[in-house]
């Protein structure tokens, strides 16, 4: 069974990912900003199956879900899967006292849930402290093999959270900002968030701990004041020369605002 994703958009101005077999179709967070454009975007697929079984969300930042986009997954009738500790969040921002009567919640835990041949595990990224923001380890079977990928955005701390990388098959991981384009133009957020540098490092560890290289990995959330896809991409490779580790893998960048191209994972 083939394995596939694609990146809707990612940047600081929305973020949605889609993962799929040709049974079952994932959705990583839905911050499309508008009903038109969620709806477009959850219902406009031309590969896999047609909708989504689940919208599953990292974290209540209004980029990653917010009060449209949640209209628009309530009228489809698809259920959202948030950790526990996420949902006082989600209510008190884009659902209380709008009502969502009909909003299908599926609250998840640190062990995880199954949706169709998806095994998705949670675990716990370092990012705004006010916020509690989750990464995901999705695993399917793929002939006699597993087939592993890894989805983190939006966290400023990796060395707790980089075994969960080793050996992936495909790996979608955050490089926010250029650390030159951060002193022009600051912002106090980007603290939250990994920059170039700390994900060249943080990759070229998983490497080095793996017994085999991903596919690929795509590189998102790149800061459209902050940094550039080539600049993200130029740094990580520099990284892995300088370090004499071999690039055996694609590496990619998102691109912001329209879907990447669709990597078929195994």
């Amino acid at each position: 069974m083939a394995v596939y994703f694609q990146s809707l958009c990612s940047s600081s101005s929305g973020n949605c990912l889609t993962l799929w077999t040709d049974k079952t179709r994932l959705v990583f967070d839905c911050g499309l900003g508008s009903m038109k454009r969620t709806r477009a975007a959850l219902l406009g697929f031309t590969e896999g199956p047609a909708r989504p079984d689940a919208v599953i969300v990292s974290h209540a930042h209004s980029d990653h879900i917010s009060h449209y986009p949640l209209r628009v997954i309530e009228q489809l009738q698809l259920p959202v899967h948030i950790h526990r500790e996420c949902l006082g969040q989600l209510r008190a921002r884009f659902l209380y006292p709008y009502g969502f009567g009909q909003l299908i919640l599926r609250l998840f835990d640190d062990e995880g849930f199954w949706v169709g041949e998806f095994n998705i595990r949670p675990f716990k990224l370092d990012h705004h402290p006010e916020y509690a923001t989750y990464g995901f380890v999705v695993e399917c079977r793929s002939g006699d093999e597993t087939v592993r990928m890894v989805l983190l955005t939006d966290f400023c701390q990796w060395k707790d959270i980089a075994p969960h990388l080793v050996d992936a098959d495909f790996i979608f991981v955050e490089s926010n900002h250029d650390m030159e384009l951060l002193r022009r133009f600051y912002n106090p957020n980007s603290r939250f968030h990994l920059s170039n540098p700390q994900t060249a490092e943080l990759l070229c560890h998983v490497r080095g701990c793996s017994c085999r290289p991903p596919t690929a990995v795509m590189l998102g959330h790149i800061s459209s004041q902050r940094n550039e896809p080539r600049i993200a991409i130029r740094e990580t490779t520099h990284a892995f020369r300088k370090r004499g580790i071999e690039m055996d893998f694609e590496l990619m960048a998102a691109p912001l605002k329209v879907p990447s191209a669709i990597v078929a994972i195994r």
